[in-house]
C-alpha cells in the first residue's frame, strides 16, 4: 500500500469530523481461539456498554440510539474469514461506521472525541501493503491474496496457465502431463505470464514468492513480472506442499517483513536528514514547522501522549476517564491535511527516545 493510499484512506475518514456529534472510537483485540469472527463477544458487549454509559453522561442520552444502530448493524454483518488481523478499530458517528483491521493487538478501549483519533489507523496503514503470495513448485502453483489483512483464495482451483492463452497452448507442451519431459524454466515462464496477466496487471499488488531456494532462484530468472518482489520471499518446502494449512502463518511472515523494512527505511532516512539538518526531535521546533508546512514525515512513538494546551477546551472521554486531547493526534491531523506523512514507531526506535520527531521538507 503506497503512502498516497494511506493518506487517501485517512482523508476520507476526516469527513467523519464534519458529521454532527462526537466520533466514538472502539478498539477491540481479536481472539485467535474463536472459530468464527475471532471477536470476543463478551468483551465487545462490555466495551460497547461502557461507551454507551460514558456517551449518555456527556451528551443527550437519546443521541446514542443512532450510534447503537450503526454498531449493531456492523456486528450483525460480520462473517467468518481467514485473516492475520490482531484487532479491529471502529470509527462510529450518528450516521456511519468505518472499520479497519489492525495488524497489532490493541488495548480494548473506547473514546469519545470531536476530532478523529487518527494514530491507531496510521499505525495500521503505514507499512502494510496488500500483497499476493505465489506458492510454487515445479509442477504446481497456488496464489493467495492478502487485502486489508484478510486472506482470500482468488481461484478455488488454480486455472491452468496453458489453457489461458490458446497461442501458448499450441506452442508449448503442458508440463503437468509430460512427466520426465517437463521443462522447469518454460513452466515457470508460463506461470509467470499467467499470474501477471490475471492478477498483477489488474490489482498492482506486490507478488511475494513462497518456494524452496532453488526454485525461487529459477523463477526469478524466468519472471518478467514487474510486481514480483525480489527482496522478500519465504523459503520453506512445507509451506508449498501444505499451502492451505499454513497460509496464515506465511502471510504473517511476509507482513512482518514489509513492516520491518518500512521501519528501518524510516530510521535510515531520519538519520540521513538529521545530518543534513533537515530533521529534529525538538517538540517546539516540530510544532512550528508543522504550521509552516515544512514536515515531510512526522514520527510518533507508540502510545505516546502529550497533553493538549488549549485550556481544557478539547477533551477526550476514554475508557480510563476524561483527559485533555492528545496534542500529537492534532499534529498528525495537521500534517496529513498538508499532504505530509505520519509514521508510528516502537518507542525504542524513536530518535533520542523522544515522543515525536520529524523529517522536514526543507
Amino acid at each position: 500500500m503506497a503512502r498516497h493510499d494511506q493518506k487517501g484512506k485517512i482523508k476520507n475518514l476526516l469527513d467523519l469530523e464534519a458529521q454532527s456529534g462526537p466520533i466514538v472510537t472502539i478498539t477491540i483485540p481479536l481472539n485467535p481461539k474463536e472459530d468464527d469472527t475471532r471477536l470476543d463477544q463478551i468483551q465487545t458487549d462490555s466495551l460497547v456498554k461502557s461507551a454507551k454509559d460514558a456517551f449518555q453522561k456527556a451528551y443527550k442520552p437519546e443521541l446514542w440510539n443512532a450510534y447503537d444502530f450503526q454498531i449493531k448493524n456492523y456486528l450483525k454483518g460480520l462473517k467468518p474469514n481467514a485473516s492475520i488481523a490482531n484487532g479491529v478499530v471502529l470509527y462510529v458517528t450518528n450516521d456511519s461506521l468505518v472499520a479497519f483491521n489492525l495488524n497489532y493487538t490493541p488495548q480494548p478501549e473506547f473514546s469519545l472525541s470531536d476530532k478523529l483519533p487518527v494514530l491507531p489507523i496510521v499505525k495500521q496503514l503505514e507499512f502494510t501493503p496488500n500483497f499476493d503470495m505465489l506458492f510454487l513448485q515445479r509442477d504446481s502453483y497456488k496464489l493467495y491474496s492478502v487485502k486489508n489483512l484478510d486472506i482470500t483464495d482468488p481461484d478455488n482451483v488454480p486455472a491452468d496457465p496453458f489453457d489461458s492463452d490458446k497461442t501458448e497452448t499450441n506452442t508449448i507442451k503442458d508440463p503437468k502431463t509430460n512427466g520426465p519431459e517437463w521443462d522447469t524454466h518454460e513452466y515457470f515462464e508460463q506461470v509467470d505470464k499467467y499470474v501477471q496477466k490475471r492478477y498483477s496487471d489488474v490489482d498492482h499488488n506486490p507478488l511475494v514468492l513462497v518456494a524452496n531456494a532453488e526454485d525461487a532462484g529459477m523463477f526469478k530468472k524466468a519472471s518478467h513480472n514487474p510486481y514480483l518482489v525480489t527482496d522478500k520471499s519465504v523459503e520453506i518446502d512445507a509451506a508449498v506442499k501444505n499451502a492451505g494449512e499454513n497460509v496464515a502463518e506465511i502471510a504473517q511472515q511476509i507482513h512482518d517483513q514489509f513492516v520491518k523494512v518500512g521501519e528501518e527505511a524510516t530510521k535510515e532516512t531520519y538519520s540521513k536528514m538529521l545530518g543534513a539538518k533537515k530533521a529534529s526531535a525538538d517538540f517546539d521546533d516540530i510544532k512550528a514547522a508543522t504550521l509552516e508546512d515544512r514536515v515531510a514525515n512526522l514520527l510518533i512513538a507508540e502510545n505516546a501522549y502529550v497533553e493538549s494546551k488549549d485550556n481544557g477546551e478539547n477533551v477526550d472521554v476514554t475508557s480510563n476517564g476524561a483527559r485533555p486531547a492528545n496534542q500529537l493526534n492534532d499534529l498528525a491531523l495537521t500534517v496529513l491535511g498538508l499532504d505530509g506523512d505520519v509514521t508510528v514507531l516502537p518507542a525504542a526506535d524513536m530518535p533520542d527516545n523522544a515522543n515525536v520527531a520529524a523529517i522536514y521538507r526543507w
